[in-house]
């Protein structure tokens, strides 16, 4: 595991690395959402497992969030896509980074490797979105409330474009998987998403889970299929865990 700093243009967004036994290796990219931060037991999880089986995982802290000492400029989703854009050039410029590129996020975090995705700017070559929302309108309400995010982000902050993935290209490799419990984003909203996905493409909805996979089984469960997506999209593995029930 080492700690890293990647340069953007509003500073520096703290970044750890985690590597398998063999290097080079296929990189899989983690993006938190809206108030989480890289370190959280989810990710931590997530980086544990795919190391095991022969991945590199890449956990950061978004502009705003976290370690990170960065600042936000313009809106909400365009410092967050800068953001994921540099972290994605410091990872295609490693020497430890095989060429394969997944993406993995959960909440906003999913939502902006959907449209990172469908920019087909960096080459991704699947993407795994938990409890991901296809509308955002509850973050922009929130944003113009003044005190809604007092302290965490700059005032007048914008939520920026776009609000809704109803333009969403047909992106290919997607596993959708979302919580009947959540409480934040109605599982309904990765139906929407799966049906503008383009095949090949799934949806796991997990009747048991909430917004976070607080259940050590679904949560468990969730990254085991996570896993599997990228293998059976052609990312290699030196271990192949259990298969999913």
């Amino acid at each position: 595991m080492e700690s890293v700093l990647i340069d953007t243009s509003g500073g520096a967004l703290a970044a750890v690395l985690h590597f398998p036994e063999r290097i080079p290796a296929p990189v899989i990219v983690c993006c938190h959402g809206l108030l989480s931060r890289k370190d959280s037991s989810k990710y931590l999880l997530i980086a544990e497992r795919f190391t095991e089986c022969g991945f590199a995982v890449v956990r950061f802290d978004f502009s705003g969030s976290g370690q990170s000492a960065a600042r936000m400029e313009g809106s909400l989703l365009g410092s967050r896509m800068r953001d994921l854009d540099a972290v994605l050039d410091y990872v295609r410029r490693a020497a430890w980074c095989s060429g394969q590129i997944g993406l993995l996020g959960s909440s906003l975090g999913g939502y902006l490797c959907l449209l990172e995705a469908d920019s087909g700017r960096a080459g991704v070559e699947a993407v795994v979105c938990w409890a991901t929302p296809f509308d955002l309108d509850g973050i922009r309400r929130r944003l113009e409330e003044e005190k809604a995010f007092e302290g965490i982000f700059p005032a007048g902050l914008l939520l920026g474009s776009p609000p809704n993935l109803r333009e969403l290209k047909a992106v290919r490799g997607v596993l959708l998987v979302h919580g009947q419990q959540d409480e934040l984003v109605d599982w309904r909203q990765s139906l929407e998403i799966y049906r503008r996905a383009g095949d090949p493409r799934h949806l796991l909805i997990m009747k048991e889970a909430d917004h976070r996979f607080l259940d050590p089984h679904c949560r468990e469960l969730a990254v085991r299929w996570s896993l599997h997506w990228f293998i059976q999209r052609g990312f290699p593995a030196t271990r192949n865990p259990m298969y999913p029930p």
